[in-house]
């Protein structure tokens, strides 16, 4: 990766991310249900979520736009037998094949055709095929994180539902995610931080397994983000 690209916001994110291992157990534990088949990664960063989903992907394409993310994704793939890191911008050309789930993982968000995107994303699955999509919510946390990274918006629920209708697919499931990370995010956009501090995340990261838990055994009205799955008819 160049050294411009390791001065960026995302890559900082990226970074600090791939060392929290328990959180991203937790959303790849959220998603699992869903994923099935052939898999379409959109955004796949460095690859820390694709190393969990070639394990339970009959086969996995994984693409970013970032060419030194995609350089550190194939690395992390290379004894993985069943998937390959492609770069390519998702917004002009996706690979040809057709795939049974397409997963999106904080990346709806920084595209400004959300609607279009979904569309293209459609038109790959097979039919019954599966958009499984993880987006910032509640537009009022919008602060100087989100606009560090190119975050168009948060989502609201009524939001996202919309936006996968109007491109043809059906609520599956769409559930609030990670309530107790709201309260950081406020904090930080009030500091006017561009990435949460390395610390806090690890700190964080440490009392997942308990967060987790109490998401599943009780309800939460929101969250910091959405996870969702959208079917093709």
């Amino acid at each position: 990766m160049s050294r411009e690209t390791d001065r960026t916001p995302q890559a900082e994110w990226l970074d600090h991310l791939t060392d929290a291992g328990n959180y991203n157990r937790w959303i790849f534990d959220v998603i699992r249900p869903h994923l099935r088949g052939r898999v379409l990664e959109v955004g796949c960063g460095t690859g820390t979520f694709s190393i969990l989903m070639a394990g339970v992907a009959e086969h996995l394409t994984a693409m970013d736009l970032d060419p030194g993310f995609v350089t550190r994704a194939q690395q992390r793939l290379a004894s993985v037998s069943n998937a390959v890191a492609l770069q390519g911008d998702a917004t002009r050309s996706l690979p040809e094949d057709a795939f049974d789930t397409v997963v999106m993982l904080d990346v709806l968000e920084h595209i400004e055709d959300d609607r279009a995107m979904l569309e293209a994303l459609a038109a790959r699955l097979t039919p019954g095929g599966r958009i499984v999509l993880k987006v910032p919510a509640i537009q009022a946390l919008h602060n100087s994180m989100d606009r560090a990274v190119g975050h168009h918006r948060r989502y609201s629920k009524a939001g996202l539902e919309q936006a996968a209708r109007r491109a043809g697919l059906i609520p599956h499931a769409v559930r609030p995610f990670n309530a107790a990370g709201i309260p950081g995010w406020w904090w930080n956009g009030v500091r006017n931080k561009t990435v949460a501090p390395a610390a806090q995340i690890g700190g964080f990261d440490r009392v997942v397994p308990v967060l987790a838990a109490l998401e599943r055994a009780l309800p939460i009205p929101v969250g910091l983000s959405w996870i969702a799955a959208f079917s093709k008819p």
